[in-house]
């Protein structure tokens, strides 16, 4: 309990002497892009449960000019082909704690503040739907790991690529929408996602923390 409170105490400390500087922290995010289950479902289809099917939406707080934290809702769909009558429906709520490698490497510097890169620690609660058996439902606790390349337009806009691997701690239904074996009970699962998105940043200063 006192290391919590110390890092809280450490992070407010850090966010007051880094507002000093006058730039933004804050940012909203949207992205779309590509979904891939890798496990569990039934081989006997012959579809990966891939495709174009991720939605996410973020906002994201940059407590210091290396660490911040987002907020984010992410939706994906895994259909088999072609009719997509068989898979489910993922809605995931989480945090994701961020850290600036781009500005650690010096990339924003060598690159004239045209390209950075930021690293990613995701924890969510996800709610699965299966579309193969009209809306059985579970909620499945989820981790993830990625990386997010960036390229600035201007001080308010950049665009950004994500690649992100995610872990189901456990789930009873398959990405097929059906029921896992009953003796193994739940399993982990996991999938990836491959977006590209937009940055809009907030607030009056004229440069974010991402870029100064």
């Amino acid at each position: 309990m006192f290391k919590i409170k110390a890092l809280l105490i450490g992070l407010l400390m850090a966010n007051f002497s880094f507002s000093q500087f006058n730039v933004n922290n804050l940012s909203i995010e949207a992205s779309y892009g590509y979904n891939g289950a890798i496990q569990p479902y039934d081989k006997k289809f012959n579809s990966n449960f891939s495709a174009f099917n991720h939605v996410e939406f973020a906002a994201r707080y940059m407590f210091t000019e290396f660490v911040g934290m987002k907020l984010a809702y992410k939706a994906d769909k895994f259909v088999n082909d072609p009719k997509g009558d068989i898979g489910t429906q993922y809605n995931s709520f989480g945090l994701g704690i961020i850290y600036n490698a781009g500005k650690k490497l010096g990339l924003s510097y060598w690159t004239r503040d045209k390209f950075g890169l930021l690293v990613h620690a995701d924890a969510a609660l996800g709610f699965a739907s299966s579309i193969s058996l009209n809306g059985k439902t579970e909620k499945t606790p989820i981790i993830g790991l990625g990386i997010t390349p960036m390229y600035k337009i201007n001080n308010k806009v950049a665009l950004t690529t994500d690649f992100t691997y995610n872990t189901n701690l456990k789930q009873y239904y398959g990405f097929d929408g059906y029921p896992l074996s009953s003796q193994k009970g739940t399993q982990k699962g996991s999938f990836y996602n491959f977006s590209v998105g937009l940055i809009y940043y907030l607030g009056e200063n004229r440069y974010h923390s991402d870029w100064y």
